[in-house]
């Protein structure tokens, strides 16, 4: 292999200067790989919570719910009408939460502690317990009377009386049966759900049935006892009414009798008929006196032209008249059948005619009569006219005082009639309330009494488990992507080129004690020059190598670090061991003269073999025979580093550059072991001197923020960074996280390696 063969690279590669921007897409293999390769963090995480959970569970005392449903009656069938006195429950939501705070009540539950007499029961009163914990004997008051216990505990002395503390410790009982009891009401329903928790399946029955009892046996109490202050009221109104409706009735009576006031009919007062009587007989009387005086007045008309009365009404109307007209008619006849017969002086003439001369005398006399008898008819009416019209003024005058009589006693028979329709009411609801008595019905009826529970309610074992296991792998999921979140080093070539812009060169594996058996790493590689550890040098090499550089080749080649630590010295030594084999002359300076390590490490006689001090700053007792270390098997030259107090101005001076242009036509490689970009500044001083800089980085451990910042010194001084190298990479984990580069393969591919 020649020098030709051996060329660095120039520059940095240009496609791999800009990360690469993935935007807002998600990689879903990477969070699948970053899943994998955590995956121990989730099973532990699972299977701790999860046992964890399970020794819980296994300590926990079952419980069991015992559930009862009650449904609210919305349609009411009651024998009698009471929905005045004493309506049903409404069904509203408000209703029906009042109907869940009187099952939740205290009340109810201090019936139903007493009725179960669980005061006696050591599930509710902690009194009644006397089991011991194993603590409990590790107590030292335990030992010591309860006086001295309290006296030392500052523990006041009960004073309360027996009873107080009965009902102390009721009250107790009550806030635990409540705690444990549980009352809903389903969502579009009239229905109650009672649910009572106990570590007894058959107590948590009996307990929910015979609270469900009790609250129907309450309701028909309260309606009981509704009903009951409703008669008692009821009786008191009613007697209260009956006796204003009789004083009502009496003093309206009474009134009646002192003014006088009779009712003849439904019409009105006596006084009141018989004046509209006499109205109606006045108006009467004045329509006669006007007709008869109108008949006068024609009569006295007539008589005074001279004419005659027989036109009056009624002279035509007279039935005398109208038979003495007929008779007269009758003998004018005949006297004309006996004027043809006989003369004027005939006796039968003479006859005749002195009867129509009586017939007419009767006639005049009748009509005279009947004249005289219209004018005394006026006469009559006038009288009667004015006797009416002086009873009607003095009915009126009375009428007037029975009027004003008579407004007070439409007000007594008022007060009276409405003492009577509001006793008539209160009798109606007082005999419906009596008959209500014994049928009275509960406003709420029981669709489904409890059952004893077979599966306890508390612990739900398989439940709790799947959401333990479910819970504790989200959990462990989270761990991984915290974990990632802080995992602060580099494992990855890929995130080596996402942060620094530099590619990988390659991996070199950590060598575990096991393996070098007390050996060095140089050691370990010169026996085992096989390993996938001296391939990875190899690896190093050849991408070194195979970098589509520039003819002239890059001979002069610095390693350095972020910070201590990181394998850049072995890395150095390993691979100049590797290129020697090669047959390639090579020469490995040591350029940390702060904290100089290659003389221990090879250990070299600092009297037979040359240092880099001794070039760059020759003292007088230096040997001028000295030569530098070769390596017997590999052919490498060595130049240690002694300490010095300013090595920055030897690696700075004409004496450095001079070696290393000798250096440059000598060797075919010359590898500088400079010292951390973190701790010192000498390897930016080195930078200027060499062709590139190869950039040691531990696996996972150096914190990326110090890698990026000795980046950005080695940056602003124009330094020339050939690539990264991963060092101490732990195959194994490596392996197990998926990466599946190099590291991967170091670990699986074994066959190809002897290690």
């Amino acid at each position: 292999m020649t020098m030709h063969d051996n060329r660095l690279p120039q520059q940095l590669n240009s496609d791999m200067q800009a990360p690469m921007d993935d935007g807002d897409v998600i990689d879903i293999r990477a969070l699948l790989t970053t899943l994998w390769r955590r995956k121990w963090v989730i099973v532990n995480v699972t299977v701790f919570f999860t046992v964890l959970a399970l020794l819980i569970l296994v300590q926990l005392t079952p419980r069991y719910t015992a559930n009862a449903l009650m449904a609210i009656e919305s349609r009411k069938n009651s024998t009698v009408d009471l929905e005045a006195v004493l309506s049903g429950m409404s069904t509203d939501v408000a209703a029906i939460k009042t109907e869940i705070d009187v099952l939740k009540s205290r009340r109810l539950a201090s019936k139903l502690v007493d009725q179960l007499n669980l005061i006696k029961d050591p599930e509710f009163n902690s009194e009644l317990v006397t089991k011991r914990s194993l603590l409990s004997f590790l107590n030292p008051f335990h030992y010591l009377p309860q006086a001295w216990s309290d006296a030392i505990l500052g523990k006041k002395i009960d004073t309360r009386s027996e009873q107080q503390k009965a009902e102390a410790t009721k009250s107790k009982v009550v806030d635990i049966v409540l705690s444990k009891l549980s009352v809903s009401n389903p969502a579009r329903s009239y229905s109650m759900q009672l649910s009572f928790e106990s570590t007894d399946p058959v107590k948590a029955a009996r307990i929910v049935n015979a609270l469900a009892d009790l609250y129907l046996t309450d309701q028909l109490e309260v309606k009981f006892e509704a009903t009951q202050r409703a008669n008692d009221w009821l009786n008191v109104r009613v007697a209260e009414l009956r006796n204003n409706v009789r004083e009502a009735e009496q003093a309206a009576q009474r009134y009646r009798e002192k003014n006088q006031l009779i009712r003849s009919s439904a019409n009105g007062t006596v006084a009141e008929q018989q004046l509209a009587q006499i109205n109606s007989q006045l108006v009467d009387a004045r329509t006669d006196l006007a007709r008869a005086e109108a008949r006068r007045d024609q009569a006295i008309a007539t008589e005074l032209s001279g004419g005659a009365n027989s036109a009056l009404l009624e002279v035509l109307q007279s039935s005398l008249i109208q038979r003495l007209k007929e008779q007269q008619s009758e003998v004018q006849r005949k006297r004309a059948e006996l004027a043809t017969r006989y003369g004027p002086k005939h006796p039968k003439m003479i006859n005749i005619t002195a009867e129509l001369s009586n017939i007419a005398n009767k006639i005049e006399t009748e009509i005279e009569r009947i004249v005289a008898g219209v004018k005394g008819e006026a006469e009559i009416a006038a009288i009667r006219v004015k006797s009416l019209e002086s009873n009607l003024q003095k009915l009126k005058t009375e009428n007037f005082e029975a009027s004003r009589a008579l407004v007070r006693m439409r007000e007594l028979e008022r007060e009276a009639q409405a003492g009577r329709v509001l006793l008539e009411t209160f009798m109606a609801r007082f005999k419906e309330t009596t008959s209500q008595n014994g049928l009275q019905q509960a406003d709420a009826r029981i669709i489904s009494r409890a059952d004893v529970p077979t599966e306890p309610s508390f612990p739900k074992k398989k439940l709790t488990l799947i959401l333990v296991i479910f819970a504790s792998a989200g959990l462990g999921v989270g761990l991984v992507f915290l974990l990632e979140a802080l995992d602060n080093g580099y494992r990855t070539f890929d995130q080596v080129r996402r942060d620094l812009s530099l590619r990988g060169l390659g991996m070199i594996p950590l060598i575990g004690n096991t393996k070098l058996k007390g050996v060095g790493p140089e050691e370990y590689l010169r026996n085992k020059p096989t390993s996938s550890f001296a391939e990875a040098h190899r690896n190093i090499h050849a991408a070194l190598m195979f970098s589509g550089l520039e003819d002239d080749a890059k001979k002069i080649l610095a390693v350095t670090s972020s910070v201590p630590g990181e394998g850049k010295s072995t890395a150095s030594l390993c691979m100049a061991q590797i290129l020697g084999r090669t047959g390639l002359k090579v020469l490995i300076i040591e350029g940390d003269m702060r904290r100089p390590v290659l003389r221990h490490r090879m250990n070299l006689d600092p009297r037979k073999y040359a240092s880099i001090n001794d070039i760059l700053d020759p003292k007088e007792e230096t040997s001028a025979d000295l030569d530098m270390y070769t390596d017997e098997l590999s052919g490498v030259r060595y130049l240690w580093a002694d300490k010095h107090d300013d090595p920055q101005s030897l690696f700075n001076s004409g004496k450095f550059k001079q070696f290393l242009e000798q250096a440059r036509q000598q060797f075919d490689l010359v590898l500088i072991d400079t010292p951390p970009v973190m701790a010192v500044s000498d390897v930016l001083v080195i930078s200027k001197q060499v062709d590139a800089i190869l950039f040691a980085v531990q696996w996972e451990k150096t914190p990326r923020s110090i890698v990026k910042s000795a980046m950005e010194q080695l940056r602003n001084t124009n330094a020339r960074v050939a690539g990264v190298v991963l060092t101490q990479v732990d195959v194994k984990r490596h392996q197990g996280y998926g990466y599946g580069d190099q590291g991967y393969y170091y670990g699986t591919k074994s066959g190809y390696y002897t290690n």
